[in-house]
């Protein structure tokens, strides 16, 4: 039985399934753990990102903002894409390809997250091919599960 809260909820988060105690163990030594209030923009759209978040408790909006991070470029209105609340995570599209943040994420409600870096994630991962193979392949089918999701919401949509 694991005593400590934080790896607790590594253990049960989707992204480290499967990995063995000592592993959450190494994983949790990198961790972070922050408080955020109601409002607050954890990402902003078009700004590096460079850690992955994991939500404790509190909610946070993903969002493309009226005003992207490219100044010339303005939408007609937000664009709400999900809400994430206890055990989601975000940030994950930069810890894969290091480019700027697609879309912004702000809290709707106050909390706390766990935020790992990709530095210290990658310096885990980097030793450790077991972690590394079993970190990505649970990174492929969350990706490839939200992609079903988004089909699925796209059928739904344009279905005669």
């Amino acid at each position: 039985m694991i005593e400590n809260k934080t790896l607790q909820i590594l253990s049960s988060f989707p992204l480290f399934k499967g990995l063995k105690e000592a592993d959450l163990k190494a994983i949790h030594a990198k961790c972070q753990r922050i408080k955020f209030k109601e409002t607050e923009t954890l990402i902003k759209e078009g700004q590096t990102n460079s850690a992955i978040y994991i939500i404790i408790e509190g909610e946070a909006e993903v969002c493309l903002p009226e005003q992207s991070g490219d100044i010339k470029h303005r939408r007609p209105t937000k664009v709400k894409l999900a809400i994430e609340n206890e055990g989601d995570f975000f940030g994950e599209y930069s810890l894969i390809d290091s480019k700027p943040a697609s879309a912004s994420v702000i809290a709707t409600q106050a909390g706390e997250l766990i935020k790992i870096t990709k530095y210290n994630l990658d310096s885990i991962l980097e030793n450790n091919d077991r972690i590394a193979k079993t970190v990505y392949l649970n990174i492929l089918n969350i990706l490839v599960g939200r992609l079903r999701h988004i089909n699925m919401e796209y059928d739904e949509i344009y279905v005669l």
